[in-house]
């Protein structure tokens, strides 16, 4: 028996282990990242169309944050159980491996319907509360392809010092961005 499990434990492919030991660390960054910065970050873009900032950031990239780490610790974890499933030969880590590539292939399909409910409820929020889209010609958030910068005022979208204020259209950004506005 121990030379059964020496055998399997040795037959494993080392760089696969590597990957899958990778992967769980670097699902514990990201998770990390996403509780200490991007979630509120997320959270505050979903509630922008609602607020009484002059200028509101829209990115569509942001809510796939939160099922892209499901699917990063999901994977992980399919990992894990197949190595276990290599070392024990154990069918209970053969269906924990079916039932967890199941729930990336339906976090996948939230991400996807997520992404499209965001997009259009967000944009229908913004209009109702009297902002607009500023136009492709306008100066901010130029090149971005995955923000938009929404305005109450259109001449905003069009004003040089916003325009430095808000380099990236993180909240911090639009906060200083209010503060300067309401200076003036």
């Amino acid at each position: 028996m121990v030379n059964s499990f020496k055998l399997r434990f040795n037959s494993l492919d080392s760089t696969f282990i590597f990957a899958v030991v990778f992967t769980l660390l670097l699902s514990v960054g990201v998770t990390w990242l996403m509780i200490s910065y991007l979630f509120s970050e997320i959270i505050q873009g979903i509630l922008y169309p609602y607020s009484i900032y002059p200028i509101i950031v829209s990115s569509t990239a942001d809510i796939l944050m939160i099922p892209g780490c499901i699917v990063l610790w999901l994977g992980s974890f399919i990992g894990v159980f197949d190595i276990l499933l290599k070392l024990f030969k154990k069918p209970i880590y053969e269906k924990i491996k079916m039932k967890l590539g199941l729930a990336v292939g339906v976090m996948l399909v939230v991400s996807i319907v997520t992404l499209i409910a965001n997009y259009v409820t967000w944009q229908i929020a913004a209009r109702a509360n009297g902002y607009t889209q500023c136009a492709s010609g306008s100066k901010l958030l130029v090149g971005s392809k995955t923000s938009s910068v929404w305005s109450k005022e259109e001449y905003l979208c069009y004003d040089y010092n916003v325009d430095r204020l808000l380099p990236t259209g993180i909240h911090e950004q639009v906060l200083e961005v209010a503060e300067y506005l309401n200076r003036d």
